[in-house]
């Protein structure tokens, strides 16, 4: 399954490389505050709060797609597929290791490297909005983990013999 690490501790001094589209002062306070979303969304996970997880999303609508093919929710899917996870004392444990924000107007989008005890280094990216209140709140969010290009067409032929396997039609 994915996401779920219970043995990583985020603590608030994690040092993110953040880089902005512009530099200036504005990009600055915006890209402290996309930061300060994913570190709070990742900590929520980690601690097992699902209010302040799907909170910071941007409406019900809004997507997360997991490491799965089949992983494709809406807020209102996932946050009823994870219930069970939210019920111990952590759902699943990534800590942000580098994270790069863009933005424009009232868009940003950031793509982030994450340590899981579960399932090592991992990627995420996302697309962020700023509500009508002026909070930012997660639109979409993708979850993967890199492969090794030494080791891609081993995993491909795996994926593919599995698939086979599955009726898919």
């Amino acid at each position: 399954m994915i996401l779920f690490s219970l043995a990583i501790t985020i603590t608030a001094c994690q040092p993110i490389d953040n880089t902005s589209s512009r530099g200036d002062d504005v990009d600055m306070v915006i890209t402290a505050s996309i930061n300060a979303l994913v570190d709070n969304w990742h900590q929520a996970a980690s601690d097992a709060d699902s209010m302040t997880y799907f909170s910071s999303m941007h409406n019900d609508a809004s997507i997360f797609m997991g490491t799965d093919a089949s992983e494709r929710w809406t807020t209102l899917e996932f946050a009823q597929w994870s219930h069970r996870f939210f019920q111990g004392e952590s759902a699943w444990t990534f800590v942000p290791r580098t994270r790069h924000v863009n933005m424009h107007g009232s868009v940003g989008w950031f793509d982030e490297v994450l340590d899981s005890d579960h399932m090592g280094e991992c990627r995420g990216s996302g697309v962020v909005i700023q509500g009508s209140d002026g909070q930012w709140r997660i639109a979409h969010y993708i979850l993967s983990f890199p492969v090794p290009n030494d080791l891609a067409d081993a995993l491909v032929k795996n994926i593919q013999a599995y698939q086979g396997g599955l009726n898919l039609h």
